[in-house]
């Protein structure tokens, strides 16, 4: 109970009590959890919000209900990475990445990010199923990052103490609870999934060539990059594009 009190902590802003300074990497066995907890609770405002929206609102206050449950604190990462992949070496790119005000690349990443969820939102005929997966596979692709690739930062962070440093219990627990919402979303979950591992694949070894591993910024830029991918995918799927 711990370790999902600390995921909820880290992960959301919700309030809750008794909370002490725990161990992140072990609390990452939940994060997909608190992924799927962050989609439910969005879809059910949603619900009681009226059940004749149109699509594009709908789908805007999808995209806008997780940003207030987690503060947006992945978007951060994602503005960083557009501004600081953009830098000639290692070093460029994580000085450029640890400064706090956001540059041209970042804002207008952040922009086409979230206008990228709310079309694909909007199209998707059975958008919960869709919008569950990708806020649970997005959390899900932290683990497997932080699992796999070291610090990248040599002044250190918040991501130093999971990157690398991830157990297989971790990544195996996480791995559980994705793979019981695949289960549930049948054929079209299990092929996003699969069509996931490549691109996970392909973002960590440009992770690794650029700076040497992940930092914290990376990770929630990862998360953000594979929920679009996510709701892609399953696009793609629902109306015949990977048939």
């Amino acid at each position: 109970m711990e370790d999902l009190k600390q995921a909820l902590s880290f992960l959301t802003i919700i309030p809750l009590p008794g909370i002490r300074k725990g161990n992140l990497k072990r609390a990452m066995i939940f994060f997909p959890l608190v992924g799927f907890l962050i989609g439910a609770v969005s879809l059910m405002i949603l619900l009681g919000l009226s059940t004749s929206l149109l699509p594009r609102l709908e789908a805007l206050i999808l995209v806008t209900l997780p940003i207030l449950l987690t503060g947006g604190l992945h978007l951060d990462g994602f503005a960083d990475f557009c501004d600081g992949f953009g830098g000639k070496n290692k070093e460029e790119i994580l000085r450029i990445m640890r400064d706090s005000r956001v540059g041209v690349w970042g804002a207008a990443g952040v922009v086409l990010l979230l206008i990228w969820k709310m079309e694909l939102l909007a199209a998707l005929p059975s958008r919960g199923g869709a919008f569950l997966l990708s806020l649970t596979a997005s959390r899900w692709a932290q683990v497997v990052l932080s699992y796999f690739l070291p610090y990248a930062n040599p002044e250190g962070g918040l991501g130093e103490s999971v990157a690398k440093k991830v157990k297989v219990r971790e990544l195996a627990g996480a791995t559980g609870f994705l793979a019981v919402l695949i289960f549930f979303l049948g054929a079209p979950g299990l092929v996003t999934f699969l069509a996931l591992l490549p691109f996970l694949a392909l973002a960590g070894f440009l992770f690794f060539k650029r700076v040497g591993g992940v930092t914290g910024d990376l990770l929630g830029a990862a998360s953000e990059a594979t929920e679009v991918y996510v709701l892609l995918i399953f696009f793609l799927i629902e109306t015949g594009g990977l048939s």
